[in-house]
């Protein structure tokens, strides 16, 4: 008991009414009496409280926002006394640099949960160096173009730094905003290209280091925008056909291939050690930036190089060397982990198209056709399913590459008199055949990779037969022959094409081949309305409508035959 006049205590207080409890508590039990529910609390809502936490942040940040506006006021005063000589231009810019550094470090060492004070502190940083760079820069010529873009790579490198430990997004994204916005308004403003190239290059790559270990992730997507943009504007004005204009500072050709190879080398190493060394998958960010980084790379440095074989050469020699590195990747380092998952496909997908673009940079077009047909045989004869749908995209690329697609397509469903076909014809058709033999006999999974190989081949082979049957008619007949009877021919053979493939489709039940069977009787269709029933002579027309008309009748009976009646 506490002695009269000394204040109760509350917790033995308390500690009896609990123990009162459970003795009255005990006694009902043992009278088998009802117990008392007691009446349910009422939920306060929480909308009062988060109210009144509202307020008092906003309430607390009007005193910051005022610290914030004497902040810009001290920048004015430096201003004024550097423009009024009591200060060396040099020392006042020095001195401005630094009085914003301070700001940014004050933003960084606010505690966490005031957002509002860490964000206007980072602000007034940010509104003093920005205009003290592009006057000291644009204005008074206090520093060159060279130290504005350091002192904004310092700064927004600071920025980063300072806010890592509290994983400060905020802060973080302000000072590299500072730095990206001032790069571009000084690019702009001073027309010397390649400080403020380099100047976002740099915050790209330190971005992408910050990603590597897994922070400021969101910030990628920015600074990646204006490393390309910036690339891109560099390489327009040195390559557009009017040349650099006079008011911009000189562009050294040297200067701007080691920007293009810059931006592929940050981007490439970022995206090797997030997905190979740390693990992480493959984003869409990451996929489309490295397509971007190679695209603006190779055809940057080939527009730049123009027709100079050397650069050409060494374009190639990146993009193959690249490619055969995406390849190499998937096949044993992520086979050996048993990863078959994005990343694996990613990379083999960047592998079979920088495989192709530096063929065509290196290679003819008929030369880089025969390469894509070699390795298309080479991919087919492989395990992998991935290198299966390779061989049918190598084979495709080599068919565009040698026009040998356009010849036989303007020759079948065309209604020129002539019959010759390059030499592409020839050996794409063989090429194609060979193809679709390698995956007949490997017994190569899936329908739609060996449709493709068989339409190729069929298309191909057709066009020959075609060019052939054409050939022994004006060579029986003479070259004075009317040429109606040689133009039917071609559809005559679509339609016994469309006989073998259903011959084939139903004896050797390759089923891959039925979907083609309509696909030529539809082309046989339209060019027997749109080509052969334009020729004067309407007794070349009784051929082809036999053939077409017999195909009709047969290959239904041939792709699905009657079943036995169940007697």
């Amino acid at each position: 008991m506490s002695q009269p006049g000394t204040p109760p205590d509350w917790d033995e207080v308390r500690g009896q009414m609990r123990a009162f409890e459970r003795r009255i508590a005990r006694i009902e039990e043992r009278l088998e009496l009802p117990q008392a529910v007691p009446p349910p609390v009422p939920i306060q809502p929480a909308a009062p409280e988060v109210s009144r936490m509202a307020l008092a942040e906003g309430a607390s940040a009007i005193p910051v926002l005022g610290r914030a506006l004497l902040g810009l006021a001290g920048a004015y005063v430096l201003r004024a006394i550097t423009e009024s000589r009591a200060l060396p231009q040099q020392a006042g810019v020095l001195a401005g640099i630094l009085y914003a550094v301070l700001w940014l470090l004050w933003a960084a060492r606010t505690p966490t949960g005031r957002r509002v004070e860490a964000a206007l502190y980072s602000l007034t940083s940010a509104l003093v160096l920005g205009p003290l760079l592009w006057e000291a820069t644009i204005r008074f010529h206090a520093i060159s173009t060279w130290a504005a873009a350091a002192v904004l790579f310092l700064f927004t490198v600071f920025g980063l730094v300072i806010s890592w430990r509290k994983n400060l997004l905020l802060v973080a994204t302000i000072a590299t905003l500072t730095g990206v916005l001032t790069a571009a308004a000084l690019l702009i403003g001073s027309d010397d290209v390649m400080p403020f190239t380099f100047l976002l290059l740099a915050i790209a790559g330190a971005v992408e280091v910050s990603a590597c270990l897994d922070h400021w992730l969101s910030e990628r997507w920015l600074t990646a925008a204006a490393a390309d943009l910036v690339v891109l504007l560099a390489t327009y004005l040195v390559t557009n056909p009017r040349g650099l204009p006079e008011v911009y500072a000189p562009i050294s050709h040297a200067a701007l291939l080691a920007a293009q190879m810059a931006l592929l080398v940050i981007y490439l190493a970022s995206t090797i050690v997030r997905t190979l060394l740390r693990g992480f998958t493959f984003t869409s960010f990451e996929t489309a930036q490295l397509g971007l980084a190679f695209l603006l790379a190779v055809g940057g440095g080939l527009r730049l190089t123009g027709g100079n074989v050397r650069g050409a050469v060494a374009m190639a020699a990146v993009t193959l060397s690249c490619a055969a590195a995406c390849y190499l990747v998937p096949f044993t380092l992520l086979a050996r982990r048993g990863e078959h998952g994005r990343n694996f496909h990613t990379y083999a997908t960047f592998g079979i198209l920088l495989v192709v673009a530096g063929s065509l940079i290196l290679l003819p077009g008929l030369a880089a056709a025969a390469v894509a047909s070699v390795l298309a045989i080479a991919c087919l004869t492989g395990r992998a399913t991935v290198l299966h749908w390779h061989g049918c995209l190598y084979l495709l690329v080599g068919l565009v590459a040698s026009g040998a697609v356009a010849a036989s397509t303007g020759f079948l469903l065309g209604g020129g008199t002539g019959y010759t076909l390059p030499g592409s014809v020839f050996w794409e058709g063989a090429a194609a055949l060979a193809c679709y033999t390698v995956a007949v006999r490997r017994d190569v999974p899936g329908r739609l990779p060996r449709a493709l190989l068989a339409g190729a081949a069929c298309w191909l082979l057709g066009a020959i037969s075609a060019s052939a049957l054409a050939a022994v008619y004006h060579g029986v007949f003479g070259d004075a022959a009317p040429h109606a009877y040689c133009i039917t021919l071609r559809t005559i053979v679509l339609a016994l094409g469309a006989l073998l493939l259903g011959w084939a489709a139903s004896r050797r039940n390759w089923t891959e081949l039925k979907p083609l069977v309509y696909f030529v009787m539809l082309l046989a269709a339209y060019r027997l309305l749109m080509v052969d029933l334009g020729q004067d002579r309407k007794a070349a027309l009784v051929l082809p409508l036999v053939f077409y008309g017999s195909a009709l009748i047969v290959l239904p009976r041939w792709m699905y035959p009657p079943r036995p009646s169940m007697s």
